[in-house]
């Protein structure tokens, strides 16, 4: 595989991409994005993204779980279905999963037992998670300190933490996923002095496509996977690293983390 950009988190199944899909993977194919991991948020996303990955294989990849604003949906047959799916090889992580108390559009209690459930799945299949926590922080750390061992195989997805929270979870095993938060200078004065401690080791840039559009692009609303190099741009200059050196690394760190093969 040449150098270029793996977009480790895009919601390609929103509907906001309904009617172009194709000319967006395009634009983004076209943009030496290389691979795309695409995510899904409940057990029917992930079956329909099973056939996306189908109609581009290997370039395009998905995870398999069900988001904690969905975990209602879930019921008493969640580790069977996703038992089931994740044995198709385009499934390279078990999620979105983990735990939302910011809007709470699934009961706390629910939002426990099924990010556990992911949990159990993934000490069994040695799958990495792919994972969501906001203003969860302590129960998230919980979750995972008391079913999994460490290091922790996966991925905190859309950090937007402080230092301290970044230094937990890397001294947990896990890698750090970066957005175009990092471009909003209206919030990200927090996530910028951490990343100027995140090892080159552990980052990884994802778009989290349509959502967190950098906020240079003031045209348009909606982000795609194509606009993944302002991220890594801008991370590359709070880092104060090449811009290369850090494609380089997302590259291989990517690979590493979902066994990605090209």
């Amino acid at each position: 595989m040449g150098i270029g950009y793996i977009d480790i988190g895009a919601n390609l199944l929103d509907e906001s991409f309904n009617k172009d899909l194709n000319d967006v993977l395009d634009r983004s194919f076209g943009s030496n994005i290389n691979i795309i991991i695409n995510t899904s948020s409940s057990i029917e996303e992930a079956k329909r993204s099973l056939d996306l990955t189908q109609k581009y294989p290997s370039r395009i990849y998905t995870t398999a779980g069900i988001h904690p604003h969905n975990a209602s949906t879930a019921d008493d047959q969640i580790k069977l279905n996703l038992t089931e799916i994740i044995k198709n090889k385009s499934v390279v992580a078990i999620g979105e999963c983990g735990l939302d108390y910011f809007r709470n559009l699934s009961p706390k209690e629910k939002q426990l037992s099924v990010f556990k459930s992911h949990l159990e799945i993934a000490k069994e299949t040695e799958l990495p998670l792919f994972l969501h926590q906001r203003d969860a922080h302590e129960d998230f750390v919980n979750c995972l300190n008391n079913i999994l061992d460490r290091p922790i195989h996966g991925v905190a997805h859309c950090f937007t933490g402080n230092v301290d929270q970044m230094k937990t979870y890397l001294d947990m095993g896990l890698y750090i996923g970066i957005t175009g938060w990092i471009c909003d200078e209206r919030r990200n004065d927090e996530l910028i002095k951490a990343v100027k401690q995140l090892p080159l080791d552990r980052v990884l840039i994802e778009t989290d496509s349509p959502y967190l559009i950098p906020r240079s692009l003031k045209k348009s609303r909606r982000n795609e996977p194509m606009h993944l190099p302002i991220i890594a741009e801008k991370l590359a200059l709070e880092m104060g690293i090449e811009l290369s050196s850090l494609v380089e690394h997302t590259l291989s760190n990517s690979i590493k983390l979902f066994n990605l093969s090209n």
